[in-house]
C-alpha cells in the first residue's frame, strides 16, 4: 500500500489501519491531507482482503482544520473546501467496511467530523471531543449539522455545536457520541479487537446491513430495501456456510461470496 505524506496506512491480517501523520501539529487538515485521507478510504474499498477500518492519529486524533489555509480562503475557496470534507465524510460513511475511529486526545472541528463518519468510535480515557468552529465565526463544515444530532441528539448537538465546548470522553459515552471508553495505552487494541471480529462475519450481509442502518432517511425505502436485500443474502454461499455452522455448532469461515 502506499504511505503518503500525511497519511499513513497498513494492513493488519483482514484488517486497514489509516494514521494520521502530522502528530506535530495534532494532525490539524489541510486540503493536501483531505485528499491524501481520500486516496487511502479508496484504496481500503478496492483491497477485497481488507474488511475492517480502523482510523487513528496516534496521541491526538485530529484537532481540526489548518487554521493558517482557513485564514487565505475567501468564500468561492471555502466551499470547495467544505465540499472537499464532505466528500471525505460521505466515503467513509459509505464504504462498505466498517470504520472504527479509534480517537485519543484532540477530535476537534473537522477531526470530529471525520470521526462521527465512521461506524463507531472508542476514545481514550483523555480524549476530547468538540466542535469548536462557532469561536471562529464559523460553523461546522464537514457534516456534523447532520450526523451530530443523529447520535447524540438535538438538543446536546445544539449544545456542542451553539457553545463549540470540547467535551471529555466520559461525559462523550454518556451521550452516545462514543461507543466505549478504555485506557490510552488500550485505544489499539480494543479498536483492533473489535475489528478482526468484524473480519470474521460475512462481508456481503456486513456491506449491507451497513447501507442499510445508513438508509434512515426515509423509513418506507428503508424497510422495503431491507426485504430486498435480506432476499439476496440468501443467494451467496455465505448464507449457507452461517447457517450449516449454526447447526454444527461451529465457527463459520466466511469467504465473501
Amino acid at each position: 500500500m502506499i504511505t503518503g505524506e500525511d497519511i499513513t496506512i497498513e494492513k493488519k491480517r483482514a484488517v486497514g489501519v489509516i494514521t494520521f501523520n502530522k502528530a506535530q501539529v495534532l494532525n490539524v487538515m489541510d486540503t493536501k491531507m483531505l485528499l491524501e485521507l481520500g486516496e487511502s478510504i479508496s484504496q481500503m474499498e478496492k483491497d477485497e482482503t481488507i474488511r475492517a477500518v480502523i482510523m487513528t492519529g496516534g496521541n491526538n486524533f485530529c484537532a481540526g482544520a489548518d487554521i493558517r489555509e482557513l485564514k487565505a480562503k475567501d468564500p468561492e475557496k471555502a466551499e470547495v473546501f467544505s465540499r472537499l470534507g464532505h466528500t471525505i465524510c460521505n466515503q467513509l460513511e459509505h464504504i462498505g467496511k466498517p470504520v472504527i475511529a479509534a480517537v485519543g486526545g484532540y477530535a476537534l472541528g473537522g477531526g470530529c467530523e471525520i470521526a462521527l463518519a465512521c461506524d463507531m468510535r472508542i476514545a481514550g480515557e483523555n480524549a476530547k471531543f468538540g466542535q469548536p468552529e462557532i469561536t471562529l465565526g464559523l460553523i461546522p463544515g464537514f457534516g456534523a449539522t447532520r450526523r451530530l444530532p443523529e447520535l447524540v441528539g438535538m438538543a446536546k448537538a445544539k449544545e456542542m455545536i451553539l457553545t463549540g465546548r470540547m467535551i471529555n470522553a466520559k461525559e462523550a459515552e454518556s451521550i452516545g457520541l462514543v461507543n466505549r471508553v478504555v485506557r490510552d495505552e488500550e485505544l489499539m487494541e480494543k479498536a483492533a479487537e473489535i475489528a478482526l471480529a468484524i473480519t470474521q462475519k460475512s462481508p456481503f450481509a456486513i456491506k449491507t446491513a451497513k447501507r442499510l442502518l445508513n438508509d434512515n432517511q426515509n423509513r418506507g425505502r428503508g424497510l422495503e430495501s431491507e426485504i430486498v436485500f435480506f432476499s439476496e443474502c440468501f443467494a451467496t454461499e455465505d448464507h449457507l456456510e452461517g447457517i450449516n455452522a449454526f447447526l454444527e455448532k461451529r465457527t463459520p469461515r466466511f469467504r465473501g461470496i
